[in-house]
């Protein structure tokens, strides 16, 4: 099945690589499980494309 959630750890390529899975009455994936990112690096993630975003929209 195609997938788009590059942070679930059964994404690979654009592609889930379980065998079956399930959907949410809404289509979303049972299955699905984030990979974890350590808070500080998720903020300056943020923290850098905010600026890019900003810069790109003043």
């Amino acid at each position: 099945m195609q997938c788009e959630n590059n942070y679930c750890i059964y994404w690979e390529s654009g592609h889930c690589i379980l065998d079956e899975l399930s959907l949410d009455f809404q289509g979303r994936c049972q299955e699905c499980v984030y990979v974890p990112i350590d808070d500080d690096i998720l903020q300056h993630a943020k923290q850098k494309i905010l600026g890019v975003y900003e810069s790109e929209f003043e």
